[in-house]
């Protein structure tokens, strides 16, 4: 879960449905834009356990999510790669 420099990582977790800014005190952390009909959740996630919790709600709250990814902190063009040659 951890990335190479063993700090937490970063995550997407993206829900069917534009959610309310009100939800967003239950995703702490968790920055929240919507777009076509999803919410997407983008954060530091600082270990699985928050991770899994992040996962509970949504399926408490009745919502439906749609995928959850792990994503890369680099801003685009910037010399750190992901993948080692």
């Amino acid at each position: 879960m951890s990335d190479r420099d063993g700090q937490d990582a970063m995550y997407q977790l993206v829900i069917r449905g534009e959610l309310d800014e009100r939800f967003g005190v239950l995703f702490e952390g968790m920055q929240m834009k919507r777009a076509e009909n999803t919410t997407v959740l983008e954060g530091r996630v600082r270990d699985r356990a928050k991770l899994m919790g992040f996962i509970e709600r949504i399926d408490e709250l009745g919502l439906e999510l749609l995928s959850v990814q792990q994503v890369d902190p680099s801003p685009p063009g910037s010399t750190h790669e992901r993948d080692e040659a």
